[in-house]
């Protein structure tokens, strides 16, 4: 009875997905959710099918450019892959995934499955699944009142992989992992890295880590890398930075990412220094699936940033890059990397407080976006746009912008058209979720219709 309701499920799985894309859809999660309507235990039947690793990775910040990442490096070696690729990390996004390359009976086999998942998700993604590893990039607040504090979530993941044999890889310069160095039964291994010559020895920026998570006492920082990440100790119970299994160090970032990962030397097209972890953390993980140093060194230099994880549209000649935001830390680093970017730039804000994003938007009065005026004259034009643009405009004034050269357009077609017709060398478009497809969408429009036409002159000063 349960392999004829697994059928079905397939069948209908399979058959949303077809018409989801031809209506111009990702089909990306109804089609999971509809399955595992029809057969609650379709997920843990499939994910059985992996003969291998099966690799959750999740984490507040970076988890979908290290999945996806990871998942190139995994490709190159030729591996057949199961991957929640369009980043619907939730239990009905993953469904669709595995029904999307099973069989129509459930019996096809795969070497691996790499499973990007929300934190909240995980505890729940474990009840249908055995996985092998879990990574876990970092932990911000985000979206509180839909998530809930840090410290619940992370207890929620601890308690779900206590008593399972599963490797966790977790970043060591985050002292909210310290959370797990109990555990009984799980081998823990870090990544993290030395000291670069980016690191600040004060930090403006909000730290959800600032307390030790063993006795409370706040923790004394010798550097930081960012926001909370960085070389701390505890002069309390001496909690400090485990040792380091995969180092990262001889960082670069000019304005692409050059690092070692131990001896292994990579380059990768992406910006900024949550990047840099973002390719570390795949890279460790990598190495912890025996992948070899050539596989990881290519898929990576290949690997071009996609779906607003800093992907590069071209309008009239200018390079835009779009950049999903969503958390302080996360705006403040996207920021940053738009600061070492030496070009004329334009900026364009869509910020939205839907289902997706989170109702409260009070989290960019605790960004840092005082250096944008620090930065003002290679800034030439700041746009505000989406269902909260006069928020962000707001934000945007008091951090020292000067309002001449600030202006709020709503609508997001209006706004990108408006601010892709300025004149600059680079336009950079940060974007909250519920906005970041419809910002794609634009772009990629854009982008076809003004192929047609001559390049614009960029313009300097």
């Amino acid at each position: 009875m349960n392999h004829i309701r697994l059928i079905l499920a397939l069948l209908v799985g399979k058959t949303l997905i077809i018409i989801s894309r031809l209506l111009g859809n990702q089909g990306s999660s109804f089609p999971g959710k509809m399955a595992l309507r029809i057969y609650p235990g379709i997920l843990s039947e499939l994910a059985a099918q992996v003969k291998g690793k099966i690799i959750v990775v999740t984490g507040t910040n970076g988890k979908t450019t290290t999945s996806n990442m990871l998942a190139s490096i995994i490709t190159e070696t030729g591996a057949a892959l199961i991957h929640n690729q369009s980043g619907a990390n939730m239990l009905s996004g993953i469904t669709t995934a595995f029904i999307d390359k099973s069989s129509i009976t459930g019996r096809k086999q795969f070497d691996c499955a790499l499973l990007e998942t929300d934190e909240a998700n995980v505890p729940l993604l474990l009840r249908e699944i055995d996985p092998g590893l879990l990574l876990i990039t970092n932990f911000f607040s985000d979206q509180l009142d839909r998530f809930g504090e840090l410290d619940t979530i992370i207890n929620k993941i601890k308690d779900a992989v206590n008593n399972r044999e599963i490797d966790l890889l977790l970043n060591a310069d985050d002292p909210l992992t310290a959370h797990f160095q109990d555990l009984s039964s799980a081998s823990r291994y870090y990544f993290g890295f030395a000291a670069t010559s980016y690191d600040s020895y004060d930090s403006r920026e909000n730290r959800e880590g600032r307390h030790c998570v063993i006795c409370g006492q706040e923790l004394e920082y010798r550097r930081y890398h960012y926001a909370s990440l960085g070389q701390f100790t505890c002069l309390g119970c001496g909690s400090h930075n485990p040792e380091l299994d995969f180092t990262g160090h001889n960082l670069v970032m000019n304005p692409t990412i050059e690092l070692m990962v131990d001896d292994l030397e990579i380059n990768s097209p992406y910006q900024g220094f949550y990047n840099a972890y973002n390719v570390l953390a795949a890279a460790a993980a990598a190495r912890m699936l025996d992948i070899n140093k050539q596989h990881i060194q290519r898929a990576i230099a290949n690997y071009q940033p996609q779906a607003g994880r800093m992907e590069t549209f071209h309008i009239n000649g200018i390079p835009a890059v779009l950049i999903l935001v969503k958390n302080p830390a996360g705006l403040n680093q996207s920021i940053t990397a738009v600061i070492q970017d030496q070009t004329y730039k334009n900026l364009f804000f869509a910020l939205n407080d839907n289902a997706g994003d989170g109702r409260d938007i009070s989290w960019i009065w605790d960004a840092d976006m005082e250096i944008i005026e620090e930065e003002q004259n290679r800034i030439k034009h700041i746009v505000c746009s989406g269902l909260r643009s006069g928020d962000m405009a707001l934000r945007v004034k008091y951090a020292g912008y000067p309002v001449d050269r600030l202006e709020i357009k709503t609508d997001l077609k209006e706004a990108i058209e408006h601010i892709t017709q300025l004149e600059c060398e680079k336009i950079y478009l940060l974007s909250t979720y519920s906005a970041l497809f419809e910002c794609r969408k634009i772009l990629l429009e854009l982008q076809k219709r003004t192929a047609k036409t001559p390049d614009r002159i960029p313009a300097r000063g």
